[in-house]
């Protein structure tokens, strides 16, 4: 139990890197824009600055390191000093002071952001560091500011230079004294051996002990004048590096900056794309061992096809075709004893492949022996006849409008270039479709044409939208639902289900994935179909008027023309039909007088 389920879990990991994987394959181009949009904006922005040069001048906070004896209390707060001090020199009075000696044309505002610090607590260091596009300049404002800190500092600011010196040359000259009166005792410590009266030895130590006397305030001295020249104060600053214009300017950082900045546009893009997957709620197909999709069996998968609105071109060996086949054996399965007579085929939305599934549905099975019958019963948007390269002058909506019964010698069947097969086209569109449709006619109608063959195939408007779907549900013995990937909405095929499976009668059969590794974006139904303009009399006909009565659109007429079915003449930019080809056209489709 704990070994499957182990297993399910790895199944499932594995899936979902492969759906990552390929979420990131398909959407490569835009994780490549991402990188290389902000990557180039990175670059153009900082390879047009100017190169900066830094320059750092060495200031020692305090005298300990000069003590031979230093004091770890004052070691300690000069540390603390040299912090405050590496604030002080941001300052507006800092700041001020060097703009006014140097001359220099910028606020202190901006001098400060020229200005960083860095503080050697171990050594009681603070370096003031001077960032400019002038080498000369950082180094010379790097050194003001050092010496204006100096100044400003309680121990070393009213300090004289030209004193320091002074106390500096007595100190030498002390030096001097207390060695010659070292070497003097000396001398006559040594010659007391040599003496042999008691007044020679008397007068010989009255000396040394003057000497002695002399040495003590010589020493004395010197001890006092050191303390004013190395006044141990942890408040006391010195210039202990001055700065110097650097020769090279600071290393840039533009390769990093690119890097970052495409780092960041592809993190962008990644959530751009993990985002528009959460909102697409779109029809997917990710595996072909797929059962079932919203509670419905999948009863096959259409690949895409590079045009939609082509007309029937039918391979009994391409993709297409088996996954008909597949459609067709699984209807069978379903009842293999009683096969199905009439079925419905419709879809959630327009434009999602429901009549070109059931145009190829039907060749398929009128190539197994069936004789077939289609019925068009989308008088909004009528297609089949398109795909089965027939005209729509007269079809469903003439029968059910005109007949009071249904007869099977009235309807306007048309043979089509496939065995078996028989095609009523929607015909003239009506005000009201939906009302034919409820008609007790229809259902005879139906009736009628499972008479005449093995299986009626219905094609519909889609389910959400007018109710024409849903009535012709409730009278076919079974409802297939055509489902494009990519297009259709989950939610929209679930509101199709529901809304068929509430009618009493509906039988469901299940689901058809068309348009497998496709998506697209389509409009709904417009408002009614463009009312068919009628005949000009003996005069010639535009190609679009010509295709009006014959019940197409004007490119299905197009290529009648190119292939000389509907004959035609150029005058002009236009090309004119005479409508006695028309009639004679009508007339050799349908074999009636028009």
């Amino acid at each position: 139990m704990r070994q499957t389920k182990r297993t399910n879990q790895s199944k499932m990991g594995g899936n979902t890197v492969r759906y990552y994987l390929k979420l990131i394959f398909h959407w490569w181009w835009l994780l490549i824009i991402g990188a290389l949009i902000p990557g180039g904006v990175s670059y153009q922005l900082t390879s047009q600055k100017q190169d900066f040069y830094q320059a750092a001048a060495t200031v020692m906070v305090g005298s300990g390191l000069q003590n031979p004896d230093p004091d770890l209390w004052q070691l300690n707060l000069s540390n603390t000093l040299a912090a405050a001090y590496a604030e002080l020199v941001r300052q507006g009075p800092v700041t001020s002071a060097v703009i006014e000696r140097l001359g220099l044309e910028r606020s202190p505002e901006q001098l400060a952001e020229q200005i960083g610090t860095r503080i050697y607590s171990g050594a009681q260091l603070l370096e003031i560091q001077v960032t400019d596009t002038d080498p000369e300049a950082a180094a010379l404002i790097a050194n003001a500011l050092a010496d204006e800190l100096i100044r400003r500092s309680p121990a070393s600011g009213g300090s004289d230079p030209a004193q320091q010196e002074f106390i500096r040359r007595q100190l030498e000259e002390l030096q001097v004294k207390v060695t010659d009166v070292n070497e003097r005792i000396n001398a006559l410590t040594t010659s007391l051996a040599d003496l042999t009266s008691a007044a020679e030895i008397q007068d010989a130590q009255d000396r040394i002990a003057a000497l002695e006397e002399v040495k003590n305030r010589y020493q004395m001295t010197y001890a006092n004048l050191l303390d004013s020249y190395q006044a141990e104060s942890p408040n006391v600053l010195s210039l202990f590096e001055p700065a110097v214009p650097p020769q090279w300017p600071i290393a840039s950082k533009t390769k990093l900056i690119v890097a970052i900045a495409s780092m960041a546009g592809v993190g962008l893009a990644l959530g751009a794309i993990f985002l528009m997957e959460y909102l697409d709620t779109s029809l997917r197909w990710e595996e072909a061992g797929t059962q079932s999709i919203l509670e419905m069996p999948v009863l096959g998968v259409i690949p895409q096809q590079t045009s939609r609105k082509a007309s029937l071109i039918f391979n009994p060996l391409s993709p297409v075709s088996e996954g008909v086949r597949t459609i067709q054996a699984n209807i069978f399965l379903m009842r293999p004893d009683h096969p199905f007579k009439t079925l419905l085929l419709t879809s959630p939305g327009i434009s999602e492949g429901k009549s070109f599934v059931l145009a190829n549905l039907a060749v398929v099975l009128a190539a197994a022996g069936n004789r077939v019958i289609v019925v068009d019963s989308d008088m909004r948007r009528p297609t089949l006849h398109e795909y089965l390269d027939r005209p729509n002058a007269i079809g469903l909506a003439d029968v059910l409008r005109h007949a009071n019964t249904v007869d099977a010698q009235v309807i306007p069947l048309q043979e089509t270039d496939y065995d078996g097969l028989m095609l009523l086209t929607a015909g003239r569109p009506p005000v009201d479709p939906a009302t034919l449709l409820t008609s007790p006619r229809f259902q005879n109608l139906l009736a009628v044409l499972s008479q005449q063959s093995d299986v009626v195939l219905v094609d519909s408007p889609p389910v959400i939208g007018p109710p024409d779907a849903t009535v012709i549900a409730t009278l076919v013995e079974g409802t297939i639902l055509v489902a494009s990937v990519g297009q259709s909405r989950r939610e929209l095929i679930e509101q199709a289900r529901d809304r068929l499976l509430r009618q009493p009668g509906v039988h469901l059969l299940g689901i058809t994935v068309n348009r497998v590794k496709s998506d697209g974006n389509y409009r709904y139904y417009g408002g009614a179909t463009e009312k068919i303009a009628e005949g000009q009399g003996d005069g010639w006909l535009t190609l679009k008027e010509a295709a009006q009565q014959l019940g197409v659109s004007k490119e299905q007429a197009r290529r009648w023309r190119k292939s000389g079915r509907l004959p035609a003449v150029r005058k002009g930019l236009r090309w004119l039909v005479d409508p006695a080809d028309v009639t004679r056209m009508l007339e050799d489709t349908l074999e009636i007088k028009v």
